[in-house]
């Protein structure tokens, strides 16, 4: 089978795959910028009005950091307890689904793998794709699969042990931590995934 061919007997699986990996994403991270916002408006707050309590001289002054500090609790202090609940409830059902979103991200990467399978039968007559660091597009895709499908027996062959040690090495130190969990997520972001456009293109690159 030709790639061409695959990618549209797989294109609806495929685009669901990704929207659903990347909107789980996407709710985490609103809410983790809503935190990092809130956060300093807080402390700053804070400080000020026990500046203004320990230096005032007048006893005007003291009450108006003592309103100042509980303003601040009532306001944004409040906001941010509620905000954090929100966040953390949001972070555990993130956890819980976490198996999930590698599941998906590893699928995404199975169709991948099988598309060179199909065209190819294997690596090596399949096109090198890309390349990210010193590795070519194909190897990744494939050394990734294995790994997203072994990780818990954490014993691989040695070319899951070179792609990620080199990638650990030429882009991010994360990908060292591939002996302890599942790494598929991380790949499906490095290659920019994001879309199906993007992933299609890689595919094709691999025709």
């Amino acid at each position: 089978m030709r790639i061409p061919d695959y990618l549209s007997e797989v294109e609806h699986a495929a685009l669901s795959l990704i929207d659903a990996i990347w909107s789980e994403q996407l709710k985490l991270q609103k809410i983790e910028e809503e935190i990092e916002k809130l956060q300093p408006v807080v402390e700053e707050n804070y400080s000020r009005a026990v500046d203004i309590q320990q230096f005032a001289e007048d006893p005007d002054d003291v009450m108006m950091g003592v309103g100042m500090y509980w303003n601040n609790y009532f306001g944004e202090d409040k906001q941010l307890y509620h905000t954090d609940q929100n966040r953390q409830e949001l972070a555990n059902k993130v956890a819980s689904h976490a198996f999930s979103i590698a599941s998906l991200s590893a699928s995404l990467l199975q169709h991948a793998k099988q598309g060179i399978s199909l065209a190819h039968g294997g690596l090596a007559n399949c096109p090198s794709g890309r390349i990210i660091g010193s590795q070519s597009l194909k190897n990744i895709v494939w050394e990734a699969r294995n790994q997203s499908l072994h990780w818990e027996e954490a014993n691989f062959r040695q070319g899951v042990n070179k792609c990620f040690n080199a990638l650990d090495t030429e882009v991010d130190q994360k990908y060292s931590q591939y002996l302890n969990r599942n790494m598929a997520f991380d790949i499906v972001d490095l290659l920019g995934w994001k879309s199906y456009g993007n992933f299609s293109r890689d595919l094709l690159s691999l025709a």
